[in-house]
């Protein structure tokens, strides 16, 4: 191939490459309350710093008449790194407890092939708080019990049991407030999946493994947008 017809092929590629970008894809973002969700979700709305949110502000729903939690409606995100480009869809979604089952409902009715768990570093302030681990366990449970959820849509009930996603991306939230030094020059080796802030889901991302959904770790500081965007990216190749 001359260099003439390689100029017109990267041409092609690039040019098919942009037209699949805008190609929505649907993804779940969940997590335990205060995890930043939320604010992940604005920054990837709208690039930039975020201003705290206060307890006031978070993600709460409401039943509707069939007793079932209403979901917000869909956004559109369009995320890119290194050149290449994604559309994302997903809804923000509550962290308490009783929402647990509505991400499964959301996934599930969507169809998400990508599931983001979005995680703190509660658990290494203070070791008796299990809320990350509580989120993750959930999602593992569910996967592994083909637990199936209340209200879901006619679609949905046809699909269910033989949901899963495709990959899981486990992002380890607020840096800013917890990456020291050495842990930077983890991240930059790529090592930083070996940090002690996921030592605590260990177990349950080798029970994602186990059922055949790879696993994808990285930090980011959704408040400030440092690697939000290159981080979810990565994901999506494995």
């Amino acid at each position: 191939m001359g260099s003439a017809e390689i100029v017109v092929a990267h041409g092609i590629w690039r040019f098919l490459s942009g037209i699949v970008s805008y190609v929505p894809v649907q993804i779940s973002v969940i997590g335990a309350s205060n995890t930043g969700k939320t604010t992940l979700d604005k920054q990837l709305t709208t690039q930039g710093e975020i201003r705290e949110l206060g307890e006031g502000e978070r993600t709460h729903h409401t039943k509707g008449w069939l007793g079932t939690y209403k979901l917000p409606e869909t956004t559109k995100k369009r995320v890119k790194s290194d050149g290449l480009a994604k559309t994302l869809v997903s809804r923000d979604l509550g962290g308490h407890i009783e929402y647990h089952s509505t991400w499964l409902r959301d996934m599930v009715d969507r169809n998400c092939n990508t599931v983001i768990v979005v995680v703190d570093h509660r658990h290494l302030v203070n070791p008796n708080n299990v809320d990350n681990q509580t989120a993750l366990g959930y999602l593992v449970n569910a996967l592994q019990k083909k637990t199936k959820p209340k209200g879901l849509s006619l679609r949905g009930r046809w699909r269910w049991k033989n949901y899963a996603p495709r990959r899981v991306i486990v992002l380890a939230n607020k840096a800013d407030e917890w990456m020291d030094m050495e842990a930077h020059k983890e991240w930059e080796k790529g090592f930083i999946a070996r940090h002690k802030i996921f030592d605590a889901f260990r177990e349950d991302l080798h029970q994602l493994q186990s059922m055949y959904i790879p696993v994808y770790t990285d930090t980011i500081s959704a408040r400030y947008g440092w690697n939000v965007q290159d981080a979810i990216m990565k994901g999506f190749d494995i």
